[in-house]
Order: structure tokens, then sequence, then C-alpha cells
């Protein structure tokens, strides 16, 4: 069986989209010949936290290695499941957080994990390194495995860096250091894998030097574990039932959908 480094900020037991398409990975990366080795975050305050996930990954037996770091999340650890702040606030904390740290405020857990994989690398042999982001410093701090060890590296992104909605530069400065960051793991990557066409659109435009083929589309998915249902809800003829499975932003708001049924 081949084996795989996967590196994982966000990762059960904390919830949410992100954490979700990582485990999904991972446990089912056995039935296609690949035994996972995971590096994630130890105890964290965080908005989510999902025993359920936590529980499906006990159940799969893969070996998990959890590294501390100075993060802020890492600091409220003893908060536990923390409120989710207002909008405002929020907003308010993320651009004081991408002005102090480039490319983001993971960068001290980023180095510490890459430590706990230089000595996992040192005692055993792997087949490839497989690093999910956001966060983004994860993917930089990882792309100098190219400099050190003889193995592929794969870059999963689910969503922009540089060209990110939610990116914030203060300056230019910050603009360009991000720019370059991205452009040096990039051109480490063996291969690139995003969650849509835009993403791949993007990377394609923004880095010329990356082919088509080495951006690869892997969509979310969903595992059919998690909807074996016993008895099907019966369907009301007279209703239309539409679900939407995601966040509503700025970007995506369901407002002309909403008025076209007006």
């Amino acid at each position: 069986m081949l084996k795989v480094l996967v590196i994982a900020y966000y990762f059960p037991p904390m919830g949410l989209s992100g954490v979700q398409r990582t485990l999904k990975f991972v446990k089912y990366m056995k039935d296609y010949n690949w035994e996972p080795t995971v590096i994630t975050t130890d105890d964290v305050g965080y908005f989510a936290h999902d025993l359920s996930l936590k529980k499906e990954l006990d159940e799969t037996n893969v070996k998990v290695i959890r590294v501390s770091g100075k993060d802020p999340n890492s600091v409220l650890s003893k908060f536990g499941t923390i409120k989710l702040p207002r909008e405002f606030i929020r907003k308010v904390f993320n651009k004081v957080s991408q002005t102090l740290f480039i490319p983001d405020n993971k960068i001290i857990w980023a180095k510490k994990a890459y430590q706990k994989a230089e000595e996992l690398l040192n005692k055993e042999s792997f087949d490839v390194v497989f690093v999910t982001a956001p966060p983004f410093s994860s993917s930089y701090v990882f792309s100098q495995l190219k400099m050190n060890y003889d193995i592929p590296l794969v870059m999963d992104y689910r969503d922009l860096w540089y060209e990110s909605y939610f990116a914030f530069y203060p300056t230019p400065f910050h603009k360009s250091a991000n720019k370059k960051l991205e452009y040096k793991t990039l051109q480490a990557a063996d291969r690139v894998i995003v969650t849509n066409r835009k993403i791949k659109e993007k990377l394609l435009s923004d880095f010329q030097f990356l082919t088509h083929n080495d951006v690869v589309i892997i969509s979310h998915g969903f595992d059919p574990e998690d909807f074996q249902i016993t008895e099907a809800i019966p369907k009301h003829n007279n209703r239309m039932v539409l679900t939407y499975s995601g966040i509503f932003m700025v970007y995506n708001s369901p407002e002309y959908l909403l008025k076209a049924f007006k």
C-alpha cells in the first residue's frame, strides 16, 4: 500500500465544510491503496466542533499526529467551542490578522507541523505529501520540502489564495508578498487540486507556468454513508423544494434567484 502524509490544519474534532472535505478524502484513501498519516492541530478554540466527525475519524483507524501552535485558535483552546462573533468584529479581526501575518496567522503552526513532518520523513518513507489549504501558510512552508526531500507534493486548494474574495491587503507590499509566496508554492507543487473550474482558470491565468494538466478539479462531493435513510420523506406534489448546502455571501447571494420567483 502506498503512503501519503496529509497536512491539514482544519480537521476533526473541528467542524464546518473545510474539515469534511479532508476527512472524507482520508476516510476513503485506503479503498484506493493509499495509507494516510495526518498531521493536524492540537486542541483549539473554534466556532464549531463536531463530535460525529471525530467519531467517524476514530472508526477509520487513521494515524493522526497533533501539533500545537501559537495561532489565535490555540491560544483560545481552553474555551472550547467559541461563539461566532458579530460580522463587524470578525471583519476587523481578519483585517488586523492579515496585516500582521503573511500569509496568515497559522504560520507558526505550519512551521511546527513542518518540523514534525521532517521527523517522520527521516524515520519512514512516504510516496506523496498532500497539503490542503487554507491556511495557505501550510502550503508555503511545505513547499520547502522539495529542496530537502525527493517526494511528490500535491497542493489542495479549497479556496483561492492571492485572488481570494476574503483577502485583505492593507499595502501593496502585502499584496505583492502573497503573490510571490503563492508563485513559489505552485512552482514546488507536482500537482494542484482545486474544487471548481473558476479556481483553476484563475490559477492558470495568474501563474502562466502552470499547464492545464498541472491543475486537477476534484469538486466537493458527498459521502453515501451520510445519507443512508431507511425511509424516504414523502414528496408533496404541490410544493417545490430547493436545497442549497453552502454559505450565502456577497458574491453568491440568493437575491436574484429569489427575485425571479416573484
